[in-house]
């Protein structure tokens, strides 16, 4: 019996039936100035003679951008949601897209603010305490997918106080900033500097050829941080030394060998005991603090 032969069919599926549009966006959300990418997810991998355009609007059907690369990088500056619409162009002339809406949404930069008192303290004053009075929206505050805290500068840590009052447990200069993140990713920051100085004390006795610190002259609480584009010159210090004669046996400006917590942190310039005869020396040290100009006078015996 003969083969009655079968009509075959050519059975085309269409090009993005295969390989739908589809993308992806390197960071969704952010702050202004937020740097992202658009990253084409249609597979398979495509060849040169594939187009692609990108478009970029808002609610308001306003058009950002216009772009032809298959992965751009794009620079989003105003605040606001965005939609993505990417159409690619296939050799033979198809041509799909996707939207996809509210994918890019972009915070406003937060302001922040605050202020303390004192700014400059003496220890022997306020024993290290100091109110730091926030003047940032307190709305800020409320939302609690904002994330805040305080580095006091002298690892302490507090996220609990919106204004604290932190207790500085010595002198010196602490650098306090204020951190804030909104839940879009603004990172912003504040810092200011509180200034904590004490009374300064001097050595009584200096004991010769000691190799530890009872040979060295150092000023307990003196602050030795200066700088050079203080048009007041705080810090400026000149000390003298005399001996029972009455002349100079040492003298320096900017003298920067001091003691902080029975610690001793020696500087360019040192007054060693090893330096000086034994006997009884004098002294005047003249230091221009934050606070006040300071003079003080008195001797001490080397040994």
């Amino acid at each position: 019996m003969p083969i009655t032969p079968q009509k075959c069919e050519n059975i085309y599926t269409p090009f993005f039936e295969l390989y739908p549009v589809d993308f992806d966006v390197s960071q969704k959300s952010g702050c202004e100035y937020l740097i992202t990418q658009l990253i084409n997810l249609t597979q398979p991998p495509l060849d040169d003679s594939l187009s692609f355009v990108w478009t970029l609007f808002n609610d308001f059907d306003t058009t950002f951008f216009d772009f032809t690369d298959e992965n751009p990088d794009i620079f989003l500056h105003e605040v606001g949601n965005y939609h993505v619409k990417l159409t690619i162009t296939n050799k033979n002339g198809d041509t799909d897209s996707l939207t996809q809406y509210n994918i890019i949404s972009i915070d406003k930069m937060p302001q922040i603010n605050f202020t303390y008192s004192p700014e400059n303290a003496l220890f022997a004053e306020f024993f290290g305490e100091v109110e730091f009075i926030n003047l940032t929206d307190p709305e800020l505050e409320k939302d609690t997918s904002v994330i805040w805290y305080w580095d006091m500068g002298d690892n302490v840590i507090n996220s609990t106080d919106w204004s604290p009052v932190h207790l500085f447990s010595s002198w010196g200069d602490y650098y306090t900033t204020f951190h804030l993140k909104t839940k879009n990713g603004c990172n912003v920051a504040m810092t200011k500097t509180v200034i904590i100085e004490d009374e300064l004390f001097f050595p009584k006795i200096l004991y010769k050829n000691n190799r530890n610190s009872t040979s060295i002259f150092a000023v307990t609480n003196l602050n030795t941080k200066l700088s050079e584009n203080d048009p007041d010159e705080f810090r400026t210090n000149y000390l003298f030394v005399y001996n029972e004669k009455g002349e100079i046996k040492y003298e320096q400006k900017n003298y920067d060998t001091y003691k902080k917590n029975d610690i001793v942190v020696e500087g360019i310039y040192v007054l060693n005991a090893n330096s000086l005869v034994e006997g009884i020396y004098y002294y005047s040290f003249y230091y221009k603090g934050k606070n006040k100009m300071v003079h003080y006078n008195g001797e001490f015996r080397v040994n």
